[in-house]
């Protein structure tokens, strides 16, 4: 992907790059703790028991990232938010098609003749891509890997209009939006934990407010009036105390107890990943700007996220008990291999033909 700065000439900001392989890499080891393999990362269980607060920097990643690629563009006009609509429906809806249809046959195999009447009615909810509206659908079928897209999709329906509203808006109404929108994410799980509401985990509102909140992140980060107040962020020495405080604060709240699921730890992830994205989008790494394996790590990641729905789990357990072995180590490299080989599968076989073809029928044809 490659990423447009709103003043000088493209080049790939290659520390975001880092940061959006990182947040699949964490998916990937919580994953691999919580489900039948439980494997151990040491020191660093306690965080990535609460590895699932790297879709909040995901979110806001997102939305920094589509700012700083379209935030000069003029979506008030109808041909840019139709040519936007279609860039971003091409690069995942023939992905996610293939994939869903993939897993749908899988859940109606292992399950039977209920998988099918239950996949019946799910499928104008799956087509449309709103299954995240619906919390209690996150276990069933392919939903629980799918809802990141669901909300995705509706946070890149909403940008033109979020974009719209922000662009002219000044520095100072920008700040404040920030800290009312932190805000809202920050007590909502309060509310959510004390009168035991449905999880608001996979809720496309609050991750809209992330991905909103990584636009306006990166507003502030192109304007003039406020590059000497937060200058201070783009030293590699913030982004290494940031990703600290995050691994340090999340792991003393687990050793001593503090409760609430994923979204409530957003009182360490939110500020951490919103410093850490600045940092990293900041700081020119010369060293790896021209880095194939970070570029081919980034442009698999997001196939990595779906390479890990958790039938991969099962297989990897069947084929670790097949060879008797129980050693962690292997573990973690034989479900890492199945859910790497996923992951290229998907993006070789599957994500780069259908965009490639489908974006030389639809824009080479006008």
């Amino acid at each position: 992907m490659i990423y447009k700065q709103i003043e000088g000439p493209q080049e790939r900001a290659i520390g975001l790059d880092l940061m959006r392989i990182s947040m699949a890499f964490l998916v990937f080891m919580f994953h691999s703790r919580i489900h039948v393999l439980h494997c151990s990362y040491g020191v660093l269980n306690s965080f990535v028991d609460m590895g699932a607060i790297a879709m909040t920097g995901f979110f806001l990643l997102s939305g920094y990232v589509i700012n700083m690629t379209y935030g000069r563009r003029d979506m008030s006009k109808p041909e840019e938010i139709k040519k936007f609509y279609l860039k971003r429906l091409i690069s995942i809806i023939p992905l996610y098609f293939v994939w869903a249809f993939f897993w749908v046959i899988v859940h109606i195999v292992v399950s039977g003749k209920s998988a099918v009447i239950e996949e019946l009615i799910l499928f104008p909810v799956e087509l449309l891509g709103i299954q995240s509206f619906f919390s209690s659908l996150f276990s069933l079928s392919h939903n629980g890997g799918s809802w990141f897209i669901s909300c995705i999709l509706i946070c890149y329906f909403l940008f033109p209009l979020l974009q719209i509203v922000t662009q002219k808006i000044t520095d100072r109404s920008r700040v404040i939006v920030v800290f009312i929108l932190s805000a809202i994410l920050l007590w909502s799980p309060i509310v959510q934990f004390f009168f035991h509401c449905q999880t608001i985990y996979s809720n496309p509102f609050f991750r809209a407010l992330e991905f909103f909140i990584g636009i306006l992140v990166s507003q502030l980060n192109t304007t003039f009036t406020l590059n000497k107040y937060i200058i201070f962020t783009r030293k590699p020495f913030i982004c290494i105390i940031s990703i600290a405080v995050l691994i340090l604060g999340v792991s003393v709240a687990r050793m001593i107890n503090v409760p609430g699921d994923y979204m409530l730890y957003s009182w360490v992830a939110l500020p951490c990943f919103v410093s850490i994205m600045v940092s990293l989008g900041s700081y020119n790494l010369k060293k790896i700007q021209g880095s194939k394996i970070v570029k081919y790590l980034s442009e698999i990641s997001f196939c990595i996220f779906l390479g890990q729905i958790i039938y991969v789990w099962n297989v990897a357990k069947y084929a670790l008990d097949y060879v008797g072995c129980e050693a962690n180590i292997v573990k973690v490299l034989v479900s890492f291999t199945i859910v790497f080989c996923i992951a290229n599968a998907l993006h070789y076989l599957v994500e780069l033909p259908f965009s490639n073809y489908l974006k030389q029928k639809i824009f080479l044809s006008k």
